[in-house]
């Protein structure tokens, strides 16, 4: 992230040539928030329908007191139609602009070798045509593609059956931020932020309660709601946006460094899934197939306090005088409608699992668990 956005921001362009009247007099993060949120949108998407896998690996519902522990791992496929968007599509303020207009510029998913366009914010201040009248430009490569084709969600979750056909499933991970941060090598100034998962579901035999249905031995229809939040984050030196990093030494807040302390780059992810379930209950070999829609949530951005920079009136100086507190916050939210189907090799109480959901991104979910009853 510092390569991508903070050192580029290094690269300052004066000019004196005329700009439109609209210009900016000063630069702050916030400013990027669209082509953030077009950058990051195929991740966005992709995380809330990972978290949505693994709920089940069969239409059948456990009697009373019957119970399983699951492993599961979702990976998703983000197609390459998701890895550019044009410039012009994307809602720049303030005559912030791209230098080429029609230019596809990459997504996260993109091509890591695809040419990136340059994001210019031009800045000004004062009068056109008077002598205190001064102009420059911030101007900087739009992120690279990361070629990142495929996001993964894991899962560990228990599942207990209760009286009346229904079943209560937990998932939960916890905070694994500690471990993490003793693996990064000595030197590098980066701290993961607390990293956890958890979850909460029901799942009820529908079948019970359809006449003629019910009396089929093999056959096995259920329902399924589940809810999944992660949150993970990252901070320390460099990742910091500063006055130090952009070069600038002007300005009443240039060198107040322990204002900039609390920076963090934060992520979190919700997702809130329903399936109706059918399925055969064999020996051995279990298939299921099912209908299911999940609704998520994904919030990113740059949270603490960060640098605005000014051009100042009298000389043209690029001064850091003013801050802003979390900077750039992105939100997306996504429906998807989808068709599952899987099945399950049981082997006595061990249990080899896979599943396929097709939707906007297709998601392949895999596994094993222990189970009884």
């Amino acid at each position: 992230m510092k390569k991508i956005l903070t050192i580029s921001l290094l690269v300052l362009v004066l000019g004196s040539q005329s700009m439109k009247a609209q210009n900016l007099s000063s630069f702050s993060l916030s400013q990027l928030n669209p082509y953030v949120n077009a950058y990051t949108e195929p991740f966005a998407v992709a995380m809330p329908i990972g978290l949505s896998g693994g709920w089940a690996h069969t239409a059948k519902v456990h009697s009373t007191l019957g119970f399983d522990v699951t492993f599961s791992t979702s990976v998703i496929m983000i197609p390459s139609s998701a890895g550019t968007v044009k410039a012009s599509s994307i809602n720049m303020p303030n005559n912030i602009q791209f230098s080429d207009p029609t230019a596809d510029v990459p997504t996260i998913r993109g091509n890591k070798d695809l040419v990136q366009p340059n994001i210019s914010i031009p800045l000004s201040v004062g009068e056109e045509g008077t002598p205190n009248y001064y102009t420059s430009s911030i101007a900087f490569p739009a992120f690279k593609g990361l070629g990142m084709g495929l996001s993964a969600s894991a899962a560990i979750q228990a599942a207990v059956g209760l009286p009346k056909g229904t079943e209560v499933i937990i998932r939960f991970i916890p905070n694994l931020a500690n471990t993490a941060n003793k693996l990064i090598p000595d030197g590098v100034d980066v701290k993961m932020e607390k990293t956890n998962m958890w979850g909460l579901g029901v799942k009820h035999d529908i079948k019970q309660w359809i006449p003629v249905l019910s009396k089929v031995p093999f056959l096995q229809i259920s329902g399924l709601v589940g809810y999944t939040k992660f949150q993970t984050g990252f901070s320390g030196g460099a990742l910091a946006i500063t006055p130090n990093v952009l070069s600038i030494t002007n300005g009443t807040l240039a060198n107040n460094t322990a204002l900039w302390d609390d920076q963090k780059f934060l992520m979190e992810a919700s997702s809130f899934t329903g399936s109706l379930l059918v399925g055969a209950s064999i020996p051995v070999f279990q298939p299921f197939i099912g209908i299911g829609f999940n609704s998520g949530k994904f919030e990113s951005g740059f949270y603490g306090t960060y640098p605005v920079v000014d051009i100042n009136s009298t000389n043209g100086n690029l001064e850091v005088n003013k801050s802003e507190k979390d900077p750039l916050v992105i939100e997306n939210k996504t429906t998807n409608f989808n068709f599952q189907a899987g099945a399950r090799i049981k082997l006595g109480p061990i249990v080899f699992h896979y599943a396929i959901a097709m939707q906007k991104y297709t998601m392949h979910t895999f596994g094993f668990a222990v189970t009884l009853r």
